[in-house]
């Protein structure tokens, strides 16, 4: 009897092992690229394996890369209905309607993903380019806005001082106490993207940013910001490349503060599918519009470098180093040119299909070249942040958002050391 069962077992534990060498053989041609071969490698394994995630996304790449559409869209409708938090898979389903020519359901899916604000900006970036071939295909420009409504409590609206005193020389001085106030903060992101070219290629991309935070007591420091930035964008297989130019207006209180003009070129670069470096330079020239401020007129540059890496279909972490140059047009204020080294991470996860979380955190150290004859040295600054938020999808377009962040800046000057933190409850709407 036994001998028997022996015989009946041994052709479905052959069967088995040969699917387990099929299913290897496959992942390895897809992580070489070999999409003819894992195409054919998967189509074999499919049926077997109907409720696997992963094999059913390969299956589909490997389609949507050697022109079977609608086997990768079969492939990708597989995936959402096992994973509907999976993210990179509504971006492949997407692409694949372009693809297809179904466009209006590809500018579905591409603004369903668009309207998830804890999207990287370079992911985000990249659909536009999409919705600008969309919308061009349909003979029309693209538009988009992001509108962003929350009450905020700040606990050092001033940033008041750590000490209650400082000193000079002998003598001690008091410090400003920290004040503590409630703000409606408000800010709206408004996008237009124009397709110039053919798929893959140029595009014309006007953003107009404006912010308003308006506090309940304080009034001083109401801040009001409106910018705007054309650019030019070209992509290219791995290649995205952007020029910026900025104009951007600041006014604290009733009073207009700040104006600036800055460039800025980036670069980003996919070394595979989820590793990604992306690179800037920031040029910007400072002009303050009150005359006791006029020595503060600077000009500001910066680089930076980050690598961001996809770790699963809904997560991604980002680490950033940045380095500040700015200098003064004129003038003896000594709080003006300084050298700065930042350091940031950021973590974010799609947790859900309804909620997502953010992890930030930064290191920055900022050295000024002008002595102080009343602090007798140089004045040297240590700060470090980290934040905290949640956000729950409440419509398709509209999100419940919570944030906590943390601020503390050492400096040898103590009278500039500082501590605060803000908590922020909100709604985000995009159209």
């Amino acid at each position: 009897m036994k001998k028997y069962i022996v015989l009946l077992l041994l052709p479905l534990c052959m069967f088995a092992l040969e699917i387990e060498r099929t299913y290897s053989d496959a992942m390895d041609a897809y992580k070489a690229k070999d999409y003819q071969n894992s195409y054919e490698l998967f189509s074999k394994l499919y049926l077997t394996k109907l409720s696997d995630v992963k094999l059913n996304f390969n299956l589909g790449r490997s389609a949507y890369e050697t022109g079977h559409y609608e086997i990768a869209l079969a492939a990708f409708e597989r995936v959402e209905m096992l994973d509907a938090t999976n993210l990179r898979n509504k971006l492949e389903k997407a692409r694949t309607y372009f693809m297809l020519k179904m466009y209006e359901d590809a500018e579905i899916v591409f603004k369903e993903v668009l309207g998830n604000p804890m999207l990287p900006k370079n992911v985000r970036s990249n659909i536009e380019l999409y919705l600008a071939k969309v919308t061009g295909a349909q003979k029309k420009s693209f538009t988009y806005a992001t509108m962003n409504l929350d009450w905020v409590y700040d606990s050092n609206v001033n940033y008041g001082s750590l000490d209650d005193s400082y000193n000079i020389g002998t003598t001690s001085y008091p410090t400003t106490d920290e004040k503590s106030d409630r703000a409606l903060q408000a800010s709206v992101d408004l996008v237009n993207i124009y397709d110039i070219g053919e798929v893959g290629a140029y595009a014309i991309k006007n953003r107009i940013s404006a912010y308003l935070k308006d506090y309940q007591k304080e009034n001083d420091y109401d801040t009001q910001y409106i910018g705007y930035m054309p650019s030019l964008v070209y992509k290219y297989t791995k290649y995205t490349a952007e020029m910026v130019v900025g104009l951007d207006t600041l006014t604290l209180g009733k009073e207009l503060y700040l104006k600036s003009v800055y460039y800025m070129p980036r670069l980003e670069y996919a070394h595979t599918n989820t590793l990604r470096s992306i690179v800037y330079f920031k040029y910007q020239t400072k002009f303050f519009q009150q005359a006791a401020q006029s020595d503060l007129n600077a000009n500001h540059y910066e680089l930076s470098y980050s690598l961001q890496d996809v770790l699963s279909p809904r997560s991604y972490a980002q680490a950033t180093i940045i380095g500040i140059i700015e200098r003064k047009h004129k003038g003896s204020n000594i709080d003006v040119d300084y050298n700065e080294y930042k350091l940031n991470a950021i973590y974010v996860n799609q947790l859900t299909s309804t909620y997502g979380a953010e992890i930030y955190g930064e290191i920055r150290k900022r050295k000024y070249d002008d002595h102080s004859t009343i602090f007798d040295s140089t004045r040297d600054d240590t700060s470090e942040t980290i934040s905290a938020s949640l956000s729950a999808k409440i419509l398709q377009t509209l999100r419940f958002n919570v944030k906590t962040l943390y601020n503390r800046v050492d400096s040898n000057q103590n009278v500039f050391s500082y501590r605060k933190y803000t908590i922020s409850i909100g709604l985000v709407k995009t159209f």
